[in-house]
Order: C-alpha cells, then structure tokens, then sequence
C-alpha cells in the first residue's frame, strides 16, 4: 500500500523503515517536466519557472567569463570558485549557484531541469516519428566517420556499440538512461540516488555522493551542457582531435597486443632455445607450445581489454576522456586503448509514457 500523504522528510534512516520508498511522481507517469520546472521554484522567485529555457537565457549572462570547456571540465571548479568569479564579474548569480536563503535551487535540480526538457522533446520527436510512420534516421548516419558505428556494432555480433567521446553526449547518455524514473518533483539528491538504484539502473557520475571519487560535480555538468549547447565544445570533436587521439589509441593497442600476446608466445619459443630445451629435433613441439600459449595470452587480453558495462564513468573518467588533464587522458587512453573506441552499453532510448 502507497501511502501517498508522507513526504521526503518523514523517512527516518535511522529506523526499521529506513528501506520504505515513498511514491514520487516521474515524467513516465505524469508526461512533462513541468511538474518538477514548477516545484523548483522557491517563494522568492515569485512564481517565475525554472525551466531549461530560463536557464539558457540565464547562462548567456556569464557565458563569457566561464573557462573553456576542456579547461571546465578537467579542473572542475568548485561550487565557490565559480560564486565569486561571478561575484567579481559583478553579474547577476545564476539561480544554481545561489544559496538556499537567497532564493537559489539546487544544481542536480537544474540539471535535471535541464536534461528532462532535452529528453521530453526526444519523446515528442519519437512520438512524431511514430504516428507519421516514419523510420528514425540511424545513430550512424550523423557521425563524423559515417557507418563506423553500424560497423562496430555488426563485427562485435551486437555486443559493442560506439564510444562515446564527447563530454556532453556522455552526460546526456547516461541521464536518458535513468530519466524515466527520475522525481518531477524537487527531492534531495540523496533520495534521487535512491530511486535510481531501487530500479536497478546506474547512478548517473554526476549525480554520485560527492565522496565517491567517480563522482562529477553536477554543476559542471550543467555548465558543460549548457556551453556544448552554445556550441562552445566543437573544438572537443574537431576532425584532428579525433584523429590524433585515435591513432594514438589504435598505436597504444597495436602495441598492447604485441606486448602481451605476441611478446607471450615469442617468450616460451625464444626462451626454449636459451636454456637449450628446444633444438631441430623437436622444434614442431615447442612451436605449437609457443602457439598454445598465445593463445592463452590472447584469451587473457580479450578478458582485460574488452568493454564491460560496469567501465561506463570509471575507465575513461567521470564524462568521457575529455573530462581528465592531458597527461591523464593520454594515460587512460594508453591502459584502456579498445575503450576509446567502443563500450558495451548500447545507446540509450528514450522511455514512453506509462499510462
């Protein structure tokens, strides 16, 4: 039975029922956003919305003091570095940044705000396609490299799907994947991680315990789609930048499996003949030993190297290899080369509505 007279506070975490879910109205059930654009706006703000378009207008008032996307996204600027860079600018503080008593809201709200409008307007769009019988155009179509996507997704038998390398199609991705269940009205984020892991699906980076060291400070988050929107990131998907960093990926893998696989089978064929084991009599042997053991080394590369959809915000950083300094990128990229290329979760699909 659904008692739908508690609220947020009357769970207790230090009882039995520390357990109990209360009820929360989503977009799945309720249909549109406005619920939760209505409920994120305090007293003071005097009925005004909150709504991903006043957060679009409101950003144009900053945009220009903020540090390049990269920059934004590697150092991720605490909550008061960005106040008082603001503060100094002498422009007025945008509602995610201002405190409780000042009127402000939470930045995960405006996010989510903000990324439940992107994804109502998928449904509106699938919708459409639907009832004008349309097929929806293929991922692979819009990518910079053509059918490389469709490519990947056929050798790999539909196991691996294409890597997603832009920060803020990262961020997107892994919010469509949970915004059905996601609370229209403004809850903490602690009950916002609760309701996310009691349908079994994974906790978004941004919106993690900022204690947890995979966590990505849902103010950039929203900083970082808010500039992509501007189109501030193109830089982040430049034809060179690709370019560079995927033959350095494809040259780092090459050389893993020189390494770890070739370099197996040529220790035990070269090492037979150091110690005197091996000799033209029984040369067959230990070629087919040699053999045997590549083998067995590659099975050990596939089983270390291969995507798994536990990597997702974990291998290449919290929102892609964009959002780690050079060094480290270039680091992650070198220790995980076949992630910079492919993952194993497929692309999110936004969820109709439950009646």
């Amino acid at each position: 039975m659904i008692h739908n007279h508690l609220s947020y506070e009357d769970a207790d975490n230090n009882s039995i029922d520390s357990n109990y879910d209360i009820e929360i109205p989503t977009i799945t059930t309720t249909g549109s956003v406005d619920a939760l654009v209505t409920s994120a706006t305090t007293t003071s703000l005097d009925s005004i919305k909150y709504d991903a378009a006043t957060i679009k207008a409101e950003f144009k008032t900053y945009q220009k003091i903020l540090p390049h996307p990269d920059k934004l996204l590697q150092e991720q600027h605490s909550f008061t570095y960005l106040r008082n860079k603001i503060e100094q600018s002498e422009i007025d503080m945008p509602r995610f940044l201002k405190y409780k008593f000042e009127g402000g809201i939470k930045p995960h709200i405006a996010l989510c705000c903000l990324l439940l409008g992107e994804y109502e307007a998928e449904l509106k769009k699938q919708k459409e396609c639907e009832k004008n019988n349309k097929r929806k155009k293929p991922k692979y179509d819009n990518h910079p490299w053509g059918i490389y996507p469709f490519l990947v997704k056929i050798l790999s038998f539909g196991y691996l799907h294409n890597q997603l390398n832009n920060p803020a199609d990262y961020i997107r991705d892994q919010f469509f994947r949970v915004a059905h269940v996601i609370p229209t009205h403004v809850v903490p984020s602690d009950v916002l991680r609760k309701k996310i892991k009691n349908k079994g699906l994974p906790v978004p980076n941004y919106f993690l315990d900022p204690d947890d060291p995979r966590q990505f400070p849902p103010h950039i988050a929203l900083l970082v789609m808010l500039q992509d929107g501007e189109m501030e990131s193109r830089k982040l998907d430049s034809f060179l930048n690709r370019l560079a960093f995927s033959s350095f990926a494809l040259i780092s893998l090459l050389l893993r499996i020189v390494l770890e696989v070739i370099g197996g089978a040529g220790a035990i064929w070269g090492g037979a003949e150091v110690v005197k084991l091996r000799n033209a009599d029984n040369a067959e042997l230990w070629r087919w030993l040699s053999i045997g053991v590549g083998v067995l080394c590659f099975a050990r590369f596939v089983t270390l190297n291969v995507p798994y959809k536990e990597d997702e915000g974990d291998i290449l950083g919290p929102a892609g290899p964009w959002s780690l300094r050079l060094s480290l990128r270039l680091r992650a990229v070198c220790d995980h080369p076949f992630h910079y290329f492919v993952r194993a979760l497929p692309p999110s699909t936004p969820k109709k509505k439950v009646d």
